[in-house]
């Protein structure tokens, strides 16, 4: 049956639950909001999942998503909308374009099958007042290799003081003009919540962590220590995911 689930089981193939890694420049303007999908592929069939998702953009699927990968065989992609009635255009454009593309969508439908654990949707928004873009960042977007995700699920009912603390950090890494920014994405739907997501980027695992111990020396460490402990005391559960950007399996419009 060709119905909304079944063309993002095989063409969406990716959820971006979080995130573009390089810091947004747009702070103090609205964030933008993505409608999300989250596929957790077999690792035995990595090749063969990452082959259809190339194959749906060699077809022209005609919306824009950008896909990232974790080390634990989760690939994500981000569809960027405009309001939540942007999501009931994201099921028309498939359905136009699975009509265009007839028996060869019947095929790429097949060629999927058996790759994926399960998949979930969600949606999320750039919360750019809770972000840290540097004036001078230490990479470029292209030399973001690596890509640390930070899940951070504050107790029910402490978010304004989380957000409040968020906002603290950010002045205090801009008063350092710390060269290491950072993304932070808010759930509004399909995890659990609340739910704040922090993506940071380096080229490599290595340089990331031996670059974060170097930033954290420039503060004062009785301050930062009595902020993460207030940070601790704010929060349900935290996970850490990391991955990297999947250019190749994205369906982003090429630069002019």
């Amino acid at each position: 049956m060709r119905n909304k689930t079944t063309v993002f089981l095989a063409l969406v193939c990716v959820w971006a639950l979080f995130l573009t890694a390089a810091p947004s420049s747009a702070q103090g303007q609205k964030g933008q909001l993505y409608f999300v999908a989250e596929i957790h592929v077999k690792p035995a069939m990595v090749a063969k999942y990452e082959a259809v998702v190339k194959k749906e953009i060699e077809l022209k699927y005609p919306l824009p998503f950008e896909t990232y990968s974790t080390d634990d065989f989760i690939y994500y992609s981000l569809f960027p909308v405009e309001n939540y009635a942007g999501i009931d255009q994201i099921s028309k454009a498939d359905a136009e374009w699975m009509a265009k593309i007839g028996k060869e969508f019947d095929a790429l439908m097949k060629s999927a099958e058996g790759t994926i654990e399960f998949y979930k949707y969600g949606v999320i928004h750039l919360a750019p007042e809770f972000s840290y873009a540097p004036e001078k960042p230490r990479y470029t977007a292209e030399e973001m290799k690596f890509i640390y995700w930070y899940f951070v699920y504050p107790e029910f009912g402490k978010e304004k003081e989380f957000e409040d603390l968020c906002k603290q950090y950010v002045d205090l890494y801009k008063s350092k003009g710390s060269a290491m920014g950072w993304n932070t994405f808010v759930a509004e739907m399909g995890v659990e919540l609340p739910l704040y997501v922090l993506s940071m980027a380096g080229k490599s695992p290595a340089e990331f962590f031996i670059e974060d111990e170097k930033d954290m020396k420039k503060f004062d460490q009785d301050k930062i220590k009595e902020m993460g402990k207030k940070w601790t005391s704010l929060l349900r559960k935290v996970e850490t995911k990391i991955g990297g950007p999947r250019p190749e399996l994205s369906n982003m419009p090429k630069a002019k």
